[in-house]
């Protein structure tokens, strides 16, 4: 049993770690012309089944429109009325209608109605459009905003319609033009009365739920808004030739990737990389050197730690104003902080090379000029490297770190937490406080993303003694020695000065931008991730790293607690046999396993519902062999071999893995990483990946053990499933969801509908069988589908029958009260039958 004082602590943490963000977190992202075609994205709602109304229908919904594109034509809605006639509201250029670019499409004919939306391409407001078919009147109602547009329209009395949001390939109405937009709030109902929902919430799949209704959208390569503040997104991954240092352009979202012939541009908003060759040829470039880029220059500052090496890159002109000369010693020092306060000075802080930490601070002029001036401020900190450093209007941040105060690697090192403050005025630094922390050792990123208004930072913090490490990023007080980790983790390959992270934000696109360097061995190439995560960033999932302060209210704090504590004191004695509600888990004692105990096999096995697994011919666990790149190739070529049997294409392979690399590039990449898979897969034993033709698979023989083969046939049998069949699925299904950590936009379709078909055998099992027969059966069964759909409510309500058959009253509550607070977490509305009402 859960004890009740350590509920109400989780109560009350939980009560001060609630974000004040009030950006808007919901709705869903439409892939735009950026895109292929198979690749734009698509809603639709009533495909299978249309959406039947009597009377006057009326469909609303909030759009906003991606700022600074060049391109907004294609469709916003479509909708086709009885399968004859489509009605739609699309952008268009049309000269003729002036800056009102937005039509509505009677069949194949303009209608009277075409309207603008202010500051289209400037501003990402939302903007309401309501579309009210009055049969009655025979009139259509288009309103965005406030203002109404009407035409006369015959309709039927009864209408079936079929709803399509961006792209569609219904029949003879498909089409691929799709204008760079964001969806929420969808609504449709007949005579004032609202019949269907889709908030547009949700944070993964395919699946777009009806909070009113059973009608659920379906929606095509989703970008789900709420997933991109939790999860981040990566963007672009490129191996570029010798060393790379980054710059970021703040205003544009622009980041650069400084290389030795060419600059590489990165466009946040387009999600595009331009290269651009030098006009003065190759630099002499080190992978000790960084960049930073002036704004009001329009150049890029690139420089070794002492600024003896210092190079301006005109942006424009792509022009050097002059070679960098090859480092010496005093200019080989990596892993330092940068400073460019305003339009005045330069600065570098802290270091690591030759085995020694430094402490130093370097400043120049802006303009620049090879030469610098040492700053005794630096000799106060501790000698360190692996700190991040985030600026205001009158100085630096600067935040942990490796090292010692001697300097020197041998005397025994360690991590640094705490927090200066350099004052760019008095050249002073003050330290702030110690960051107190409770997890593993861990270092930073290079920068931090500083809030004045909050108060608050932002950084990426690792632990440095692992090569396939982590990055983590925390929001931290600027005040308090507390923070708390925001978004899920970015997979970072860390090797010392190999190794570069760095965390920067884009204003213009509400995103923070993360960017890792690998440049091993002789730095004869970089290998480049970028990844972004929207604003505000949601707490990660899993235990924090710590959790903010509770400051100012540190006395109500306790004294709330300790009225808790009495009350548990007191409730525990009187409820000493019962379960407390929420604590679902404790009826594992009391249900039978026997069913459910077999244990899965060790050798030479592969599992993919719950954490991605591979054991080894003789039962070692391998998964640490593969990379995220190998896993996904590895994944792909699977998943393609077992659904479909005939395996996938290098061409698929190639524009799914390796978009962004010329075809000789990803043909390499891709011969590279099969030649690595096929090795790891020798150890696992009885598993082979051949080419047949042009399609890449994967043979297995009957030793080998697949979770996902041995789920697949009983997804075609007919009929109700057996107890035994049943009990299979459930041996399968018990270690969790179906690659519940895999974010590839190729497996959402596998994803999707295997919750369905788990949740649909269950039912039919359940809805043949008394529940009296089975009880203990039924709860397990109920227990194992909570992982792919913690709001299904047949589920839910057969379970509590289940519970109450038991005689556990309180624990067929607490079930209950469970799914009614994950239905509001979900939907955002109250589940509205009560529990009388569920059970009867």
């Amino acid at each position: 049993m859960i004890k009740f004082h350590h509920l109400c602590l989780s109560i009350l943490l939980l009560i001060f770690c609630v974000s004040t963000a009030s950006a808007q977190t919901d709705g869903l992202g439409f892939c735009s012309h950026e895109a292929i075609p198979d690749k734009r994205t698509g809603l639709a709602l009533g495909a299978d089944r249309p959406l039947c109304f009597t009377g006057s229908f009326e469909l609303s919904f909030e759009v906003s429109f991606t700022p600074r594109q060049k391109n907004y034509f294609g469709y916003v809605v479509r909708l086709i009325q009885n399968e004859e006639r489509n009605i739609d509201i699309l952008y268009d250029y049309d000269p003729k209608f002036g800056d009102k670019h937005f039509r509505v499409i009677i069949g194949d004919s303009y209608s009277g109605i075409s309207f603008s939306i202010p500051d289209l391409g400037v501003s990402d407001a939302w903007h309401k459009i309501r579309l009210n078919f009055d049969a009655g009147q025979g009139v259509l109602t288009v309103t965005r905003d406030q203002e109404s547009f009407r035409e006369k329209l015959a309709f039927p009395a009864s209408s079936c319609y079929r709803v399509f949001f961006g792209a569609n390939d219904y029949k003879t109405f498909r089409n691929a033009d799709v204008p760079p937009m964001q969806i929420r709030n969808v609504r449709a109902g007949e005579n004032g009365v609202t019949r269907h929902v889709w908030q547009l919430n949700e944070e993964d799949g395919a699946v777009a739920a009806d909070s009113l209704g059973r009608r659920a959208g379906t929606a095509v390569n989703p970008v789900w808004i709420r997933k991109m503040h939790r999860n981040w997104q990566p963007l672009q991954r490129v191996t570029l030739n010798g060393p790379t240092s980054v710059a970021f352009n703040q205003e544009e979202g622009i980041l650069y990737l400084v290389t030795r012939d060419s600059l590489f541009s990165y466009h946040l908003l387009s999600n595009k990389i331009v290269p651009a060759a030098y006009t003065t040829g190759e630099q002499n470039l080190h992978n000790a050197y960084q960049s930073v880029y002036n704004p009001r220059t329009r150049e890029i500052y690139t420089f070794s730690l002492d600024l003896k090496r210092i190079g301006r890159l005109k942006v424009d002109s792509l022009a050097w104003n002059r070679q960098l000369d090859p480092p010496d010693r005093s200019s080989g020092y990596g892993h330092f902080n940068k400073y460019l306060q305003g339009d005045s000075l330069l600065y570098t802080f802290n270091g690591y090379g030759f085995f020694q930490y430094r402490s130093d601070i370097y400043s120049t002029a802006v303009p620049l000029a090879p030469g610098s001036h040492p700053d005794s401020a630096g000799s106060t900190i501790t000698p360190r490297y692996l700190a991040a450093a985030g600026a205001d209007t009158n100085g630096l941040y600067l935040i942990g770190g490796y090292g010692n105060a001697s300097g020197k690697q041998v005397l025994n090192p360690k991590n640094l937490y705490d927090l200066q403050y350099f004052d760019a005025h008095q050249h002073t630094f003050k330290k702030l406080y110690e960051l107190k922390k409770d997890t593993e050792e861990f270092v930073f990123a290079n920068s931090l993303v500083i809030r004045p208004a909050e108060q608050a930072y932002f950084g990426l913090i690792f632990p440095k003694h692992k090569f396939n490490s982590a990055l983590q990023m925390i929001k931290g007080s600027l005040q308090e020695p507390v923070f708390e980790a925001v978004g899920n983790k970015i997979p970072f390959e860390f090797q010392d000065v190999d190794a570069y992270a760095d965390l920067f934000y884009s204003a213009a696109a509400k995103r923070f931008v993360a960017v890792t360097l690998y440049s091993p061995d002789d730095h004869s190439n970089t290998t480049v991730n970028i990844y972004s995560l929207y604003d505000p960033p949601f707490p990660a999932e899993g235990p924090l790293a710590a959790r903010p302060g509770i400051g100012k209210n540190w006395l109500l704090a306790i004294a709330v607690l300790t009225v808790l504590l009495l009350l548990g004191a007191i409730l525990s004695r009187v409820i000493r046999k019962e379960i407390i509600p929420g604590d679902t888990n404790a009826l594992s004692a009391d249900v039978s396993a026997a069913d459910f105990a077999a244990e899965p096999p060790r050798k030479s096995a592969i599992y993919l519902f719950g954490d991605f697994q591979v054991f080894d011919a003789g039962g070692t666990d391998i998964t640490k062999l593969f990379t995220p790149l190998i896993r996904e190739l590895f994944l792909i070529i699977l998943l393609y071999t077992v659904k479909w049997e005939r395996g996938i294409s290098a061409e698929k392979l190639k524009e799914q893995l390796w978009f962004d690399k010329s075809p000789d590039s990803a043909r390499n990449n891709l011969a590279v990483n099969i030649a690595k898979l096929k090795n790891i897969l020798d150890k696992v034993g009885f598993c082979e990946i051949s080419k047949d033709t042009r399609y890449w698979k994967i043979k297995t023989g009957d030793q080998l053990y697949i979770d996902y083969m041995a789920y697949l046939p009983g997804t075609k049998q007919t009929g109700k499933p057996t107890r035994q069949e049943l009990i299979a699925l459930a041996g399968i299904i018990r270690r969790g969801s179906f690659l519940p950590t895999g974010e590839y936009e190729w497996l959402d379709p596998f994803k999707a509908e295997i919750p369905h078909d788990i949740t649909e055998r269950f039912l039919q099992y359940a809805g043949s069988t008394e529940i009296k027969e089975d009880p203990n059966f039924l709860i397990r069964l109920a227990d194992y589908l909570y992982a792919f759909d913690m709001v299904n409510e047949d589920v839910m309500r057969l379970k509590c029958k289940a519970l109450i058959h038991l005689g556990k009253h309180s624990l067929a509550h607490a079930t209950f009260e469970n799914f009614v607070r994950e239905y509001h977490k979900l939907y955002g509305e109250n589940y509205l039958p009560d529990f009388q009402q569920t059970i009867s």
